[in-house]
């Protein structure tokens, strides 16, 4: 466990898990869902939500004697520098890919719409340089403005979903089973990967100020995630008749400009898309901070500028990656899907029962001697 990390509260720790899903919802998340589900979208989220409540629950019991430890520590306790190694370089891959990823697609979106006569590449430096200096200045600041962003995001999506109310056709909810009963609940189960803030969990209980609100914390940002998928899925389904044949770069810049806001406001999307470029800087920087924390406890580095360089580089060598914005997505989604996916739901709890079981033992081992 390292002492030397930022301590932070509930809420900006809900605030941390939440964003990670915030940015997917405002790109992609919801026309996706719905472009597998079709009519039975809600039906799904509503679904996986349950499930997913319910694997945060099975976490919080096998975290319950590690509230001090992150995941990499834990593989440390089982399997010794070894394994503590091949976790942690494995988590800061996966890190850099979807961050990566994520901001090619956010780049070129943005880039399409605005800024048409310039290439996408100048946008992903800035992500990237902002993302470096912020890490520089202090890790405390970055939480503190995340949490300043995270309410802006929600309330300009909470603008967003209170304006296309008057076009809401709930008789778009039928059929019921959508595009088929194995659709919704057995394929559908994968869409659990729109939760990729749940991976967060496993390396959120250091950062904490209060480690007994480690419960609070992950069941909140559940919560939240899951109201926000629910409504944003609604939104799309039930306003757009065409919302599951949508293949727009970014399913909410279709869905506001779409709808009124009135006489005075005739480019809503312009400070949408604004609010959306400080969702993803917040974003970028928290994931560095992440990668840059997991980095110095595997390679002992305490240099935090040469790991910021490093790292920065990574990202935007990875974010090249993609020949266009179609591959972007692709890889995004493969690595939620088959990456993520497995290691939140499989391998990390997995590591966790492992560790009860070690610790169950040297227990007993000291009461039998």
């Amino acid at each position: 466990m390292d002492n030397t990390l930022t301590k932070i509260t509930t809420i900006e720790a809900v605030c941390f898990i939440v964003i990670t899903t915030l940015n997917r919802i405002i790109l992609n998340l919801p026309q996706k869902i719905i472009h597998h589900c079709g009519s039975s979208s809600l039906l799904n989220v509503l679904f996986i939500s349950l499930i997913t409540i319910g694997i945060v629950s099975f976490i919080i019991l096998l975290f319950k004697k590690f509230t001090n430890y992150d995941i990499v520590d834990i593989s440390e306790f089982i399997g010794g520098p070894v394994l503590k190694k091949i976790i942690g370089v494995f988590i800061c891959l996966y890190f850099i890919a979807s961050s990566s990823f994520l901001i090619r697609n956010f780049s070129v979106v943005v880039n399409c719409i605005y800024y048409r006569e310039t290439t996408f590449i100048f946008l992903i430096i800035f992500f990237i340089g902002t993302a470096f200096i912020s890490n520089l200045s202090g890790q405390k600041s970055i939480f503190r403005v995340n949490v300043i962003i995270v309410t802006i995001m929600l309330i300009s999506l909470l603008i967003t979903f209170i304006s296309v109310i008057p076009n809401l056709v709930f008789q778009r909810i039928f059929p019921i089973w959508g595009n088929g009963f194995n659709k919704t609940f057995l394929t559908g189960l994968g869409n659990i990967s729109s939760f990729n803030g749940l991976i967060l969990i496993y390396f959120i209980c250091p950062f904490l100020a209060d480690k007994e609100s480690f419960k609070r914390v992950s069941i909140i940002s559940i919560l939240i995630i899951s109201i926000l998928l629910l409504i944003s899925v609604a939104c799309l389904l039930l306003t757009l008749s065409f919302a599951s044949n949508l293949k727009d770069i970014s399913s909410f810049y279709t869905l506001i400009t779409n709808n009124e806001f009135g006489d005075f406001f005739k480019h809503p999307e312009s400070l949408f898309i604004f609010t959306w470029i400080l969702s993803v800087i917040s974003f970028l920087n928290l994931m560095v901070l992440v990668i840059l924390n997991i980095s110095k406890k595997v390679l002992l580095v305490k240099n935090n500028r040469i790991l910021l360089i490093f790292i920065c580089v990574c990202i935007f060598i990875f974010s090249l990656i993609p020949q266009n914005i179609i591959q972007a997505q692709k890889l995004e989604e493969w690595i939620y899907n088959y990456i993520e996916l497995p290691l939140s739901i499989i391998i990390f709890p997995i590591i966790l029962i492992i560790a009860n079981i070690k610790d169950k033992n040297k227990k007993l081992l000291r009461l039998g001697d």
